[in-house]
């Protein structure tokens, strides 16, 4: 019930566009997020998810993180990670949208998943770097599999624990323009991701966070993330949080509708 009184909050203090007074954020919502997308880059990708959510072969799964409320087998079908694990058009193409709108060149996601959310970022963006991270290889071996299909040659998948992949890909003076931070639900991890990857970012870089009220940890960890001295604009999608360390902008936080 918790969720779901977090939700009917949301919705009364969410605003549309109309009610966004800063142009940074109206602009995202006017040019990108109330707009659909090519419908045949949309349709090949939700063909994958079907497939996907047909799937009945059992996997080895390796889970370094919070894990899922949802999916506790250790070896789970491929189509009950789909089920579970993969985001809905409407918010993977959110993400892959934000990613437009500033024109990303260099893009990290972390939990790849089965790869639907990494390839609408792909497609949407295909002058743009995709670094992906996932800790299971037998899940990132599928996701892989998915970007062939679609000759996704813009997505480097990298497999391993996010705790020792990121500092190594960060170290490489990556700076990414948008890092979208979607594996291991913790409090602890989330916050430690964030701080990792700000010290590599530049100003107009932009962080997405998923399942920000997934968890009373997760929730924290948003409330602390939008109060950071560094973060100035945050936008509350429910499912997803987006803030922007872009010192032009004034310190605000937007609820919105979406």
């Amino acid at each position: 019930m918790g969720v779901v009184k977090d939700y009917i909050q949301y919705r009364i203090n969410a605003k549309s566009r109309h009610g966004i007074h800063s142009p940074f954020v109206y602009e995202l919502l006017e040019k990108y997020l109330y707009k659909d997308i090519d419908s045949t880059i949309s349709q090949a990708i939700e063909n994958i998810r079907t497939t996907l959510l047909k799937d009945a072969r059992l996997i080895e799964f390796e889970d370094f993180g919070a894990g899922s409320k949802k999916v506790k087998a250790a070896k789970p079908s491929v189509k009950s990670l789909a089920k579970n694990s993969l985001k809905p058009k409407k918010y993977a193409k959110l993400i892959a949208q934000v990613a437009q709108y500033i024109q990303a060149k260099k893009i990290i996601e972390l939990g790849t998943s089965l790869g639907t959310t990494t390839l609408y970022i792909s497609k949407l963006n295909p002058l743009a770097k995709v670094y992906t991270l996932e800790g299971s290889p037998e899940v990132a071996k599928i996701a892989q599999q998915q970007f062939d299909k679609l000759n996704a040659e813009n997505i480097e998948l990298i497999i391993g624990n996010f705790d020792q992949e990121l500092p190594k890909l960060l170290a490489q003076q990556i700076k990414p323009d948008l890092l979208f931070i979607d594996g291991n639900h913790t409090y602890e991890a989330t916050k430690r991701y964030f701080e990792m990857a700000l010290e590599y970012s530049h100003a107009k870089t932009l962080f997405i966070f998923d399942d920000i009220n997934w968890s009373e940890g997760m929730k924290q960890a948003w409330t602390e993330i939008k109060a950071h001295p560094q973060v100035s604009i945050s936008m509350d999608f429910f499912t997803l949080g987006l803030v922007s360390i872009n010192p032009d902008f004034s310190k605000e936080d937007f609820i919105i509708r979406y």
